[in-house]
């Protein structure tokens, strides 16, 4: 039963210890059973005004086996129809490491439908 708990653990801090985990200036907790945060990628907010225009991208893993999807900021700007990215935010959403789905927002005006 030791040896099991000893290799159980060790898997454990392999896994974690990895770099598999979500990196940004700004790291909210996270939860070994759940996790749902949200944080800015810049935290130099230096006279950026608040736009209520925005894409999202994202990337989904399932069981750490597979991965799939676009969480780049161009394809959140794309998405969004932005000509001008002033602000950018991402979510991580993990639930027991079966089903991880990571999110950009990218914000800006509206300078596409503003020509309309």
């Amino acid at each position: 039963m030791r040896r099991f708990l000893f290799s159980a653990g060790l898997c454990l801090a392999i896994t974690v210890g990895t770099g598999c985990m979500y990196h940004a200036p700004v790291m909210p907790p996270g939860g070994l059973l759940f996790t749902s945060v949200s944080a800015p990628i810049d935290t130099r907010m230096d006279h950026k005004p608040v736009h209520r225009n925005y894409g999202e991208s994202s990337s989904l893993s399932v069981l750490m086996l597979f991965a799939f999807g676009d969480a780049s900021v161009t394809r959140a700007a794309e998405n969004g129809r932005l000509s001008t990215i002033d602000n950018v935010e991402y979510s991580y959403l993990n639930v027991l490491y079966i089903y991880q789905q990571f999110t950009i927002r990218a914000y800006g005006p509206d300078q596409a439908r503003a020509g309309q």
